[in-house]
């Protein structure tokens, strides 16, 4: 049964033959991306059994390349009369603009070592029963522990995914990866109110999958978020905690995005080379580091990742460049984006000891920090760096602590990195982009 969840042979087979059958109807290159994937869900309300579902997709790509033009086009049905399907597309690309710019990545470019990047837990995702996955999410409710908790909604899911790549330069790689992963939100009273807090957890064993701890750390969220305070706001330290910290990453890595450069949408624009951040501060993205999250051998061309330091000693490096954008810049082709981006870090201190540190380091007039928590909605302009972020965490002083909400942090991207006081030693296993716990000092912080 289980064989059936990944792409099979007879479906690799079809999928090669669309390459055949295109390149025998003339194009000048394809590209063939086959995919599978399966999902389970058992969602929880009230520690009581809310709904199940299965779901299964499969489907074949073509990039089809023609006299200079080139299309995407994708079915779901690997079985159709591939001339036909085929046919149609290459009559599309004939009356598209010619963008001699759209090309395969070179053979010597491609993942050709036959490993895979260690996320395939066969022996698990085979093993799972829909009994097992009813047995999990009833045992991580924590509904009913607690008299002020209103409701608790929680979801678990495993899934597979299996992706092959080939081309008709001869380009051949495939992977296959599992996810076990449990989440849970719980809603608890605030006087008249109520306040929600939520909490997940993903892992490559569902052995090591903690519902129950998950249920009581979102529980314990919900709980500290009740009878928020004002704060006064201003100029302030601020600790980002590492289950939201990535949120300030991703601008970043947007800006590195080759297609926002050639677009001139991004506020990294001619700035390669530069140092545009702290001297300490090292970025690299760390695909290849087998069995762990977000790790992959190959991107969506199927060039082979490497080791890829983005931000080194505060100099940008890279920049994420694939071939189209590499023929039409210029620029040194790399990969189409991150896969595991690891800011590394500079203390060997958690959230809770930096937080002790900031106080212990408070200046003349400064009465506390702010620890975030979360970010609720907010934007950055990709072409400027310019933010705003609603947020919502804890201030913290000498004297204790009390919650905030409706706090509104803004800035500019390259300012605030330039603020970066200190990198913790806590990401997030369970996350790929590996963001610990972030100190920024002289943050706008209003209210």
């Amino acid at each position: 049964m289980m064989e059936s969840m990944t792409l099979t042979r007879d479906e690799i087979a079809m999928g090669r033959n669309y390459l055949d059958t295109a390149m025998r109807l003339g194009a000048d290159k394809c590209r063939i991306t086959l995919t599978k994937s399966a999902m389970d869900l058992v969602a929880t309300l009230d520690g009581q059994i809310d709904r199940i579902t299965h779901n299964m997709d499969r489907n074949v790509t073509l990039a089809l390349f023609k006299d200079k033009r080139y299309g995407t086009f994708s079915t779901n049905k690997l079985d159709w009369d591939a001339d036909a399907f085929v046919s149609k597309a290459l009559e599309a690309v004939a009356m598209l603009a010619e963008d001699p710019a759209r090309d395969l990545p070179p053979i010597e470019r491609t993942e050709r070592s036959g490993e895979d990047a260690g996320l395939y837990n066969k022996a698990a995702y085979e093993a799972m029963t829909m009994e097992k996955r009813m047995e999990i999410s009833l045992g991580a409710a924590c509904f009913g522990s607690h008299p002020d908790i209103i409701s608790e909604e929680g979801e678990y899911t495993d899934s597979l995914t299996d992706v092959c790549i080939f081309d008709s330069n001869g380009a051949s790689c495939r992977h296959i990866e599992t996810a076990f992963e449990y989440a849970t939100e719980v809603t608890v009273r605030d006087g008249d109110s109520k306040v929600s807090a939520y909490w997940w957890d993903s892992a490559l064993n569902p052995a090591s999958l903690d519902g129950a701890s998950i249920g009581r750390t979102a529980l314990a969220a919900a709980l500290a978020k009740r009878r928020p305070q004002r704060t006064d706001g201003g100029s302030m330290t601020v600790v980002v905690e590492n289950e939201c910290s990535s949120k300030l990453l991703a601008p970043i890595l947007s800006a590195m995005n080759g297609f926002a450069i050639q677009q001139n949408n991004s506020f990294l624009t001619g700035r390669l080379g530069e140092k545009l951040f702290p001297e300490w501060l090292d970025i690299i993205d760390r695909p290849r580091e087998k069995g762990a999250t977000g790790a992959r051998l190959f991107d969506t061309e199927g060039v082979a990742t490497i080791e890829l330091p983005l931000v080194e000693h505060g100099v940008l490096k890279n920049f994420f460049v694939t071939t189209f954008i590499a023929n039409k810049t210029g620029m040194a082709p790399t990969i189409d984006d991150a896969s595991r981006p690891c800011v590394l870090s500079s203390r060997n201190e958690d959230c809770d000891a930096l937080v002790a540190s900031c106080l212990k380091g408070l200046g003349a007039g400064e009465k506390g920090i702010i620890r975030i928590t979360g970010f609720n909605g907010g934007n950055c302009n990709s072409a400027t760096g310019d933010f705003s972020f609603g947020i919502e965490g804890f201030f913290v002083g000498p004297d204790g602590s009390f919650p905030v909400r409706e706090c509104v942090m803004t800035g500019n991207m390259i300012d605030l990195w330039n603020h970066l006081l200190a990198v913790g030693n806590d990401p997030r296993p369970c996350r790929s982009r590996q963001v610990p716990s972030l100190v920024f000092e002289k943050v706008d912080i209003s209210s």
